[in-house]
């Protein structure tokens, strides 16, 4: 297993290099579950990418294990009719990051840095449960979040443990709802008599 995923590190960092589209496989109990878009940076530990929805339209970016990585596959049909779906919708592939992080960077905690600083909505995945906020503290340890609920208003802090994130998500469509959800709680709380607020 070991050598394999060094193998596929080695691919992840050609394919970021040639700023290249490719799949990227992570589920062995699901042959079609997988990811498709730009590979953007790696690390010893983690893959950062530009993900693409199967109609070739950007769905923010992700921060993945190298470890849970079980295939990757670029220039097949399937990412060239994802390159035609982008050129029919204009879309363009965007760099989470305005420079390229240094090489001996921790890409996770780097990402978590900038949500910080950018005041991004994050979401992570752990098993079967995908917790969403805003990072208030990230060390190369933990991470705290200042959670959203249901209806995007702010809820209780969670400190997460970085190893255990499966899946770090930063403006896809998940993200971009809590983002509708607390501006509409906004605009409900400016509407409302100062007695209720």
């Amino acid at each position: 297993m070991a050598m394999s995923n060094g193998y596929m590190v080695y691919l992840l960092r050609i394919l970021a290099a040639q700023g290249a589209l490719a799949s990227v496989y992570t589920d062995p109990n699901d042959p079609e579950g997988f990811s498709a878009g730009f590979v953007e940076a790696v690390d010893g530990q983690h893959t950062l990418m530009c993900d693409l929805t199967p109609w070739g339209q950007i769905d923010g970016w992700r921060v993945r294990r190298n470890a849970d990585v079980i295939q990757v596959l670029s220039g097949e049909e399937y990412e060239q009719r994802l390159a035609m779906l982008m050129a029919h919708h204009r879309q363009h592939h965007r760099c989470f990051f305005t420079e390229a992080p240094a090489e001996d960077t921790d890409l996770l905690l780097s990402v978590l840095l900038a949500c910080r600083q950018r005041r991004e909505i994050v979401s992570v995945i752990i098993g079967d449960e995908m917790i969403t906020g805003r990072v208030t503290e990230a060390n190369g340890l933990r991470l705290k979040l200042r959670l959203l609920d249901f209806f995007g208003r702010e809820a209780e802090e969670e400190t997460v443990t970085l190893r255990e994130i499966e899946i770090l998500e930063v403006g896809t469509q998940e993200e971009q709802m809590y983002a509708i959800l607390e501006e509409l709680e906004q605009q409900r709380m400016t509407l409302l008599p100062p007695e209720e607020k």
